[in-house]
């Protein structure tokens, strides 16, 4: 019984030495694995009560513009990690009726802008963030 285990634990110990090669050791974990950064999320939120005839929004400038917009809008931009500066403009023309939009990054509150009333108006946000 003794000679069986004495086999069993040599056969083990054989196996966990069998990732070396040429009497070297394996070189130990770090513990620190690389990771690739996550990439950075721009999001308008565009809600209210007016009618929105045209919305125009540039982001890096890329301009693209929707006409009679039915609100709540929302539009989301991903950036890979570590791209610099990034910047961002959203105009809004409606009529009657409120608007409320904001721009986060990332989940964070970047811009906000609010307004309404009787009649047409135009209302704005812009801003810039960098990694």
């Amino acid at each position: 019984m003794k000679r069986t285990a004495v086999l069993v634990a040599a056969a083990f110990l054989a196996a966990g030495c069998s990732g070396t090669t040429g009497g070297t050791p394996s070189p130990a974990s770090s513990g620190s694995t690389s990771v690739a950064a996550e990439p950075h999320r721009l999001v308008f939120d565009v809600s209210g009560t007016a009618v929105v005839t045209t919305l125009t929004c540039t982001v890096d400038g890329k301009t693209t513009e929707e006409k009679n917009v039915k609100l709540p809008w929302s539009r989301t931009f991903s950036f890979p990690a570590h791209t610099g500066k990034h910047e961002y403009q959203v105009v809004m023309q409606y009529s009657d009726g409120s608007v409320d939009a904001t721009a986060k990054v990332d989940g964070r509150l970047q811009t906000s802008s609010s307004g309404g009333g009787d009649g047409a108006g135009t209302q704005s946000m812009n801003g810039d963030f960098t990694d």
